[in-house]
């Protein structure tokens, strides 16, 4: 009987026992579901659209990447486009200056330095004009370039849109500069665009507007006596290096012109030597 009674309490104990400890999983998962969607919901939770790393390293890593390239190319397309709508604007209005010019009468100029006057004056105006648009471009020109030499991703480098918009973008530069006299910053673009492909190696403009940048730049150490006669030197080789192959790509190289030339290029080297030859 005492055994029978001891063996009813074992049993209810372990149904007490067993009972509490499914109450108390049924509790504690639920927990465990709550701490699961709090991380969850802490790790969606980042709002990273602004995030700007402190670190150097970790801007760094983020260049590496085609998207920031993309970005960047982007960008740059978008400047280059200001800078070209802002020299066809001034195309335009400095086509229809000039219509409105001829269509005047001028019935009062009555003395012929009257007409030069009128007419030194519509030049004036018009420089300015091309001179304030064309400043302003290679600003954007310049930013394009910027965040051209910012895009590191070899997959987007070697694209061909990469590398058309590039030589686009470098024509319009250099031609803008030069023509607002500032050929010095010209010849380090001029000379990484002959190295692009064999399209900017053979252009015959390229090396047109660079030896005429070192001829400037030659010109300007002579003129204010500036820089070593070594820079001098480098100066006019450059240069006549540089109108040579250009009479070369134009002309041909067994062509009157190139040979009239290279026998003019011959002689400014002659001169030099003996000048340097008296110092």
């Amino acid at each position: 009987m005492k055994s029978t009674r001891f063996l009813l309490y074992a049993i209810v104990a372990l149904l007490a026992l067993s009972l509490c400890l499914v109450a108390n999983a049924q509790q504690q998962a639920p927990k465990g579901d709550q701490q699961k969607e709090a991380i969850k919901e802490e790790v969606t939770g980042w709002r990273i659209k602004d995030f700007k790393p402190y670190v150097k390293a970790i801007q760094e890593l983020e260049k590496l990447s085609k998207e920031y390239s993309d970005n960047l190319l982007k960008l740059a397309i978008d400047e280059y486009s200001t800078g070209i709508d802002i020299l066809e604007d001034m195309d335009n209005d400095v086509n229809k200056l000039i219509e409105t010019n001829q269509k005047n009468k001028n019935l009062q100029e009555q003395w012929y330095w009257q007409e030069i006057d009128r007419r030194e004056q519509e030049k004036r105006q018009i420089a300015m004009m091309k001179f304030e648009a064309k400043t302003k471009a290679v600003t954007y020109f310049t930013r394009a370039i910027n965040h051209m030499d910012e895009i590191t991703f070899e997959e987007v480098r070697k694209d061909p849109k990469f590398v058309n918009f590039q030589i686009r973008l470098y024509q319009a530069y250099v031609s803008t500069q030069y023509d607002l006299y500032n050929l010095k910053p010209c010849i380090p673009i001029l000379e990484r665009y002959i190295e692009i492909n064999d399209q900017t190696k053979n252009d015959v403009w390229a090396y047109k507007y660079l030896s005429s940048c070192y001829g400037y730049m030659e010109g300007v150490l002579l003129k204010y006596k500036q820089g070593t006669e070594q820079e001098q030197l480098q100066y006019k080789q450059k240069k006549n290096m540089y109108m040579l192959r250009a009479a070369e790509l134009q002309y041909g190289i067994d062509s009157p012109q190139y040979k009239h030339l290279r026998e003019i290029v011959s002689k400014d080297e002659k001169k030099s030597e003996k000048i340097n030859e008296f110092k």
